[in-house]
């Protein structure tokens, strides 16, 4: 890419000797200056800051000799300060203060110049848009750059975070600067959330480490092969269904992981939402173990009422109602909001197309299995 390009003023040639001379004067008024208004460069060396100051006036003067603005892509130097910078914690606002600290005394020192040898007003105009022109071209540099170390820096540590989350849930070794951002001393538990928009992932993560750290105990989440997952500090209360296993000691997060991992995959069958796990799953997680006995169920209790469509929705929708209230007829008519006659009729006629006892216990598991877990997850 070219430079970008302004007319050219022989008459600036007249204030470039005695501009270049005070170069060195003002690489030291500009360090003083930077380091009087800028706190964050205070951890800057003096040495690192001179030369980079240095680069910045060169920079100018060159546009001055050459009646030219450098294109944002060519300067390299405006570049390396912002990697040193962004190394040292400087922010990015910052940086273009302090570079604009340099354009404006090398800009006072100009016009000084200008006035004093009687430069043309046009010259005088053109040598300043051109140090404005390096402003606005290093500006863009300058953040351009450090926006691309940000999105490296984050990457790298999103990477870093995953692999330990990995290690982590899988009992493995970590590396000492998560272990640092982690209380060993503290109880964790494993969690699991399925990403459903890959757009809103990292705003769910955030919320699912904010919602699971304590004061003292910083939950860690990550976003891995479509699920949000990591160790809570605590039950995070979100509206999302969240499998969360047992808590216990960081040696324990394996054990905690599977039963998230079971526990997120019911919860999603079952429509639930919310933190569960084995309190509020309870039996259910067992019973999905055993998709056999599962089967068996469905096609005792279940199988037999599809021929009679919306009835036979009614059908379960009765017996759910008459286990849900203690097995009473009154109240699971009041539930429904139906007659009594018709909650007792309707349980008859399933007891008559199953062969139900509902006084038996062993058909009453069976029964409540069936409806609570549905027919077996194929494959």
């Amino acid at each position: 890419m070219a430079p970008m390009s302004a007319p050219q003023h022989p008459d600036l040639t007249a204030a470039l000797g005695p501009l270049g001379e005070s170069l060195p004067e003002l690489a030291v008024s500009t360090c003083d200056q930077i380091y009087a208004e800028l706190d964050s460069y205070v951890d800057i060396p003096s040495d690192a800051l001179t030369a980079a100051v240095n680069r910045n006036l060169r920079t100018a003067m060159d546009a001055l000799r050459s009646g030219l603005v450098p294109h944002p892509a060519h300067l390299d130097g405006a570049a390396q300060t912002a990697r040193e910078r962004f190394e040292a914690g400087v922010p990015v606002e910052e940086i273009v203060r302090g570079f604009r600290i340099s354009i404006a005394l090398i800009h006072e020192r100009f016009v000084d110049l200008a006035v004093t040898l009687g430069l043309t007003a046009e010259a005088t105009v053109a040598g300043v848009r051109l140090m404005w022109g390096v402003a606005d071209a290093f500006t863009t540099r300058i953040i351009t750059e450090y926006h691309a170390l940000e999105v490296d820096t984050a990457l790298r540590d999103a990477q870093r975070r995953v692999t330990a989350v990995r290690a982590l849930l899988a009992g493995e070794d970590v590396d000492d600067v998560t272990l640092a951002e982690l209380d060993a001393a503290a109880p964790y538990a494993a969690i699991r959330c399925e990403v459903d928009d890959e757009a809103s992932a990292e705003g769910l993560r955030r919320r699912l480490e904010e919602a699971g750290s304590l004061p003292s105990s910083a939950a860690l989440v990550v976003v891995d092969a479509g699920q949000c997952r990591g160790l809570v500090a605590r039950r995070p209360e979100v509206a999302e269904a969240v499998g969360i296993g047992p808590f216990g000691r960081l040696d324990d997060l394996p054990r905690s992981d599977r039963v998230a991992r079971q526990s997120l995959r019911l919860a999603r069958r079952l429509g639930r939402s919310g933190p569960q796990g084995i309190e509020e799953l309870g039996w259910r997680l067992a019973a999905a173990g055993r998709p056999d006995v599962g089967q068996h169920y469905a096609d005792m209790f279940l199988t037999p009422l599809d021929a009679e469509g919306d009835f036979g929705g009614e059908l379960k929708a009765a017996v759910r109602a008459w286990l849900a209230n203690g097995r009473s007829i009154p109240r699971a008519a009041g539930a429904l909001r139906v007659h009594v006659n018709t909650v007792r009729y309707r349980l008859s006629r399933f007891t008559d197309l199953t062969g139900c006892d509902l006084d038996d216990p062993d058909d009453l598991v069976g029964v409540t299995w069936a409806l609570e877990l549905g027919a077996p997850e194929q494959g």
